[in-house]
């Protein structure tokens, strides 16, 4: 029993303490040091008290008392001190560690969005709101043309595009070599078309310039309900039927899956529309 009363008295609080900086770990070291202080204090002074009855003691009591419990302050707030500092630092060192490395695992490496795994994982959670899927027009062109360097840049500016445009609730991620995808949290049909067709505007209108040259770069998309009904993979497909006639009929456009269900076409695209809108039959 008073063996857990004083590991209780001790340690109590480490679980509740954030080893996240240096100031937890002074504060919980000097609380530490201060409790086993005063408990080797005690112990001393127990030690010293039997020693007395026994006739060990060469002076008065008093005064070893005082000598030794001096001495067992000192000794066990230092050496608890530097213990507790050391250990504080090696628990911070190991959690910032973890927390990079839980970062780089969900994250993508060239654009610095989510990566596939860490937004099915988050989406996973989310019960309404829009899917819209994101494909680079003509990707592999670009990369034939202009070499695969450059088709880097364009996938960089693209994520960077689509991070500035989106912004907080919503959710970005890279899931494909040219494909991206974005999370619209409890946003309805109209808001989700709204900023996914600000989204291809602002795309179309940033050229990205790599190596010296100048690379025009439009993207179509398809968007999908998210419902308490449909797993990812449901809504996903749905979404991507949705990019696929984007796609087929022209490219840079967004078209939504109720489009499809309405019997929706798409106008062709020309060159002086650049901006076609969908069209219900």
């Amino acid at each position: 029993m008073l063996k857990k009363q004083i590991e209780a008295w001790v340690i109590r609080d480490i679980g509740a303490t954030e080893f996240d900086h240096w100031d937890p770990v002074l504060r919980f070291a000097t609380r530490l040091s201060v409790r086993t202080s005063i408990i080797a204090s005690i112990m001393v002074a127990g030690i010293l008290t039997l020693l007395h009855a026994l006739d060990v003691l060469l002076n008065p009591l008093a005064r070893d008392l005082l000598i030794g419990c001096g001495i067992a302050l000192v000794v066990s707030f230092t050496l608890t001190m530097l213990c507790s500092m050391y250990m504080g630092y090696a628990v911070i060192h190991l959690a910032r560690t973890r927390l990079e490395f839980q970062q780089m695992s969900r994250t993508d490496m060239l654009s610095g969005l989510l990566n596939r795994r860490a937004f099915i994982e988050d989406v996973s959670t989310v019960e309404r709101g829009q899917l819209l899927i994101l494909d680079i027009d003509r990707f592999k062109h670009i990369n034939d043309r202009y070499g695969h360097m450059a088709g880097d840049d364009v996938i960089v500016s693209v994520a960077g595009t689509i991070a500035q445009v989106v912004g907080q609730p919503h959710m970005v991620a890279r899931i494909g070599g040219e494909e991206f995808a974005v999370l619209f949290r409890d946003a309805d049909f109209a808001e989700a078309q709204l900023i996914a067709e600000k989204l291809r505007r602002s795309i179309a209108n940033r050229p990205v310039e790599a190596f010296h040259q100048t690379i025009a770069v439009t993207v179509s998309g398809g968007i999908a309900d998210i419902t308490p009904l449909r797993d990812f993979s449901a809504v996903y497909a749905a979404a991507d039927r949705a990019l696929y006639l984007a796609k087929s009929s022209g490219r840079n456009r967004i078209v939504h899956e109720r489009d499809l269900m309405r019997g929706a076409y798409i106008e062709p695209m020309s060159p002086d529309r650049p901006d076609a809108a969908i069209s219900v039959a």
